[in-house]
């Protein structure tokens, strides 16, 4: 016991080093960052050009569509439960000038030659084509913080999930609500006002010539033959509108709450038995539609929510559609994201089921139903912790359930993986 005591005033006697704690300090660039450097092919601040860069947007991905029941009763005929493409092979151009003038292009190379569609019994691949997913030019107004006009062809801003750029969804595919109003990217002009982080507001209008599913075979659309840099423009296009906006609030150093909410509008006369002879369901597909969002984010927890309704859509007159969708995720690590997703829709002959590609394409179920509920899970692996979606692979499951005129039409799982790379 003495002894120990005397070990104890000796070690009390020692000089005392304060522990410093190291950590180690996030790298400031990475492989990915390397990568957008070598794009960059001229950047001079003094000059009219100021910047050129090339991009690059590229995604594989795979799915396994498995209907409940024998598959000989749900595929098509001469359908496997297997279909894989390349959804995006893009090149695009940014030029941005002294002006505050921005030109930026996406040119599809290949569109989507692995596509498989199975008809009559065979299996028949997509053509090979090349077109402009969008051109436009961005005008930044130096009088008005926070003001742009854009005009050309780009994605339209209708649902919380579509103002999400394809690039960033944290799901192999958007929601059945989004999809439903079947747009890619279409020729307009927008005035966008972001006058600080917290607020946004924006109007577009479009008069677009792309068809979606329903579009007639009898319409010279250049897109049908291949012949995708040339665009038309007559009588069976589609002109529409979207206002809308978003308002953060309650913002902290650990996250926000965020309200949105956009309206839609088609002008043109689709409805109501109105339509003239051979006309396409171009635009949004239904005459009116609003959607109403909120997000939240608490550090590595958000949650997306969004509801929609829409009213007259081409195959029912006089119908409505309401629909809905919950999306929390959460980062368990700055590599690795996991999401889920339940969505539901209503409306009697107004709930687009083809906007899911793979079921409707090797499957009997119907394009419309009058309900349907999906629920969807999946991870996504980000190969660089600092630019997340450079370059990630993903992974989903989704089951679907669809009842039209009282009975279930479709019932099944659908498994998919995607890679994806932007830079």
């Amino acid at each position: 016991m003495k002894a120990l005591s005397l070990t104890m005033a000796a070690l009390a006697a020692m000089p005392t080093f304060a522990a410093e704690l190291t950590t180690a300090k996030p790298a400031d660039t990475d492989w990915t960052d390397a990568v957008k450097r070598a794009m960059v092919v001229y950047d001079n601040p003094d000059t009219f050009v100021q910047k050129v860069s090339f991009a690059f947007r590229q995604q594989w991905q795979m799915a396994v569509v498995q209907p409940n029941g024998s598959n000989g009763k749900h595929l098509k005929k001469g359908a496997t439960p297997f279909n894989q493409e390349f959804r995006r092979n893009w090149l695009g151009v940014n030029i941005d000038m002294a002006t505050g003038t921005r030109f930026h292009t996406y040119v599809r190379m290949g569109g989507l030659p692995t596509r498989e569609t199975y008809v009559a019994g065979r299996t028949k691949r997509n053509f090979t084509y090349t077109g402009f997913y969008d051109i436009y030019l961005r005008q930044q107004f130096s009088g008005v913080k926070g003001l742009t006009a854009r005009v050309g062809k780009f994605a339209h801003n209708f649902t919380s999930d579509l103002r999400i750029s394809n690039a960033e969804i944290l799901t192999v595919e958007r929601s059945l609500i989004c999809n439903q109003f079947g747009l890619d990217t279409n020729w307009g002009a927008e005035i966008d006002y972001k006058p600080n982080a917290n607020n946004h507001i924006f109007v577009q209008f479009f008069a677009n010539d792309r068809a979606c599913a329903s579009k007639s075979n009898a319409h010279k659309d250049a897109y049908r033959d291949g012949r995708g840099m040339k665009g038309e423009f007559g009588w069976e296009d589609k002109c529409f509108a979207i206002i809308g906006g978003t308002h953060k609030f309650g913002v902290t150093e650990h996250g926000h709450h965020a309200l949105s909410a956009e309206y839609l509008h088609d002008f043109n006369n689709a409805y109501h038995d109105k339509r003239k002879p051979g006309a396409n369901n171009y635009g949004a597909g239904f005459q009116d539609a609003l959607s109403l969002g909120y997000a939240y984010k608490y550090d590595r927890f958000n949650l997306l929510t969004n509801v929609v309704t829409a009213f007259e859509p081409l195959p029912a007159d006089g119908s409505k559609n309401l629909g809905w969708e919950i999306q929390p995720s959460y980062s368990i690590s700055p590599r690795v994201d996991l999401v889920l997703r339940y969505t539901g829709m209503v409306g009697k002959d107004a709930c687009k089921l083809s906007s899911d590609r793979y079921i409707c394409t090797q499957t009997t179920a119907p394009a419309w139903v009058d309900s349907l509920h999906t629920f969807y899970a999946g991870a996504s692996i980000y190969a660089s912790a600092k630019n997340k979606h450079a370059a990630k692979i993903m992974f989903g499951v989704e089951y679907t359930t669809a009842r039209k005129d009282g009975a279930d039409c479709y019932n099944g799982w659908e498994f998919t993986t995607a890679l994806r790379t932007n830079f």
